[in-house]
């Protein structure tokens, strides 16, 4: 197993699996040549299964990866609040249409180059509860009732189901994987 596969496993289970719409990681530049290869081949295996890799951004010593499942990822953006929220900070109008996914895409790129951190809108891409991700731009990431993927504000047992459902992906593919078995036969196996 690659570097870059292990990587992929390790944060993206849940979207691979089916559980999440979208995942975020990075990895280190100086190896991004060395892997640019598989991550293409990997983008053209997993876009059939609705599955797309992107490059987010790169600084000087990372490079940040998207992985998300493009039905899911529109349909969390088109949640009414969410997308009002989104378009009054200069997302497109038509956010949540598949023909507006790479200008929106696009978009997020530009704010993460410009922003010193994440800008908070991130969690909305991957489909964190929105009034998490309200609370938490509200809140300035403070005052939260537990942490795990994303700050909790709101219901904290469901959030904990959660953390554990994407705790338990991660060891399902990373268990396969490692016995042998292809990523891209396990896209439908239940975590």
């Amino acid at each position: 197993m690659s570097y870059f596969e292990a990587e992929l496993i390790h944060h993206a289970a849940p979207t691979l699996l089916g559980r999440k719409q979208a995942n975020l990681f990075s990895f280190p530049l100086d190896l991004f040549a060395q892997y640019k290869d598989e991550i293409a081949d990997y983008q053209r295996q997993l876009a059939p299964h609705g599955i797309q890799i992107v490059y987010l951004y790169s600084c000087q010593k990372r490079v940040c990866i998207m992985v998300y499942r493009e039905k899911a990822l529109l349909r969390g953006l088109r949640i009414p609040h969410v997308k009002k929220y989104l378009v009054s900070i200069g997302y497109p109008e038509t956010l949540g249409s598949r023909h507006a996914l790479a200008e929106t895409i696009r978009y997020l790129r530009s704010r993460m180059r410009t922003h010193c951190e994440f800008p908070h809108e991130i969690g909305f891409f991957l489909g964190y509860p929105p009034a998490d991700v309200f609370a938490f731009i509200q809140k300035k990431g403070q005052h939260y009732k537990c942490i795990g993927y994303w700050k909790v504000y709101g219901d904290e047992a469901k959030a904990l189901r959660i953390f554990q459902c994407y705790e338990d992906c991660r060891e399902t593919l990373m268990q396969q994987v490692a016995a042998g078995t292809p990523i891209l036969s396990l896209l439908g196996i239940a975590c």
